[in-house]
């Protein structure tokens, strides 16, 4: 995790959790399709935009890279960590938010392949309340996702 351990004052540590079951075989394209920048670069819905601090906006991800993840009520920025076979991470940096630096500040997220499975792990630190509203908003985003790659 590149931020402080615990959650700042009136936040908690909130983790979403997802994984997809891949017919034999289209689990590694799926995993080749999320390990390239353009997978993140092309096709998102104006006016959200997503950009990397790299030679070219497609190719693989590389350790290190910084990124940005943009829009309204969205800025989400970081750099991406260990990119292994089956793992790869992308740390955000303090003041990412969504929605607002209020209620959701997410921390690190992390794909795993596994079997004929797809993981995913988002942390954030999310303010309590708000918990209910930050699960539901990533349960529609994150069923999406899946079809997407």
């Amino acid at each position: 995790m590149n931020q402080e351990t615990k959650p700042p004052q009136g936040f908690v540590i909130f983790d979403v959790e997802r994984e997809f079951t891949y017919p034999e075989g289209k689990l590694t394209s799926a995993w080749k399709r999320l390990q390239r920048r353009e997978t993140f670069t092309k096709g998102q819905i104006f006016p959200y935009q997503v950009e990397f601090v790299a030679s070219s906006q497609e190719g693989e991800f590389l350790p290190g890279e910084l990124n940005i993840h943009h829009g309204p009520l969205l800025s989400v920025h970081g750099r991406i960590g260990r990119v292994e076979e089956n793992y790869r991470g992308l740390d955000y940096f303090y003041g990412s938010y969504v929605i607002s630096f209020r209620l959701v500040r997410p921390v690190e997220l992390e794909f795993f392949r596994e079997g004929n499975k797809l993981k995913l792990k988002l942390r954030s630190y999310v303010k309590p309340w708000f918990i209910p509203f930050w699960r539901f908003g990533n349960f529609l985003l994150w069923s999406s996702f899946r079809f997407s790659l």
